[in-house]
């Protein structure tokens, strides 16, 4: 979102273009989709021990992407958020596809439909990027 187009008046304020809200439910899928991955993983078995939990990585690290897609979601909707940061953030998706190739992910519908609105994030962004 341009920062001409804010309302300096107001610490929030909804995107003014559909691409917008098109980037945000796309952060919000793939968002949730980690964090409850990431719980999942982390307490199957039961509740772990604090050093389960950091020995557990992978799991900690799809709750951390899933805070950081979501918190994403404020910044941009927040009277912070400046146009470079559509450069930023397109980068923290691409990332998060290269660590699931990096790290063997399996497919599965889940998986999928993350991967989907990652890739939709991305073009949403970069063309925000362009058009603000």
């Amino acid at each position: 979102m341009s920062t001409a187009r804010r309302d300096s008046s107001s610490t929030f304020t909804l995107p003014t273009s559909s691409v917008g809200y098109v980037a945000i439910v796309a952060a919000v899928v793939t968002g949730i989709l980690h964090l409850v991955l990431g719980i999942v993983f982390l307490f199957r078995g039961g509740i772990p021990s604090l050093t389960a939990i950091l020995t557990q990585t992978l799991p900690v690290l799809f709750i951390l992407n899933g805070i950081g897609f979501l918190g994403g979601i404020g910044v941009y909707l927040s009277q912070y958020w400046r146009r470079e940061l559509h450069l930023v953030a397109a980068g923290y998706a691409g990332a998060t596809i290269v660590a699931f190739f990096i790290f063997n992910g399996g497919f599965s519908p889940l998986v999928i439909v993350s991967k989907i609105a990652e890739v939709t994030f991305i073009i949403s962004v970069l063309y925000l990027y362009t058009v603000e």
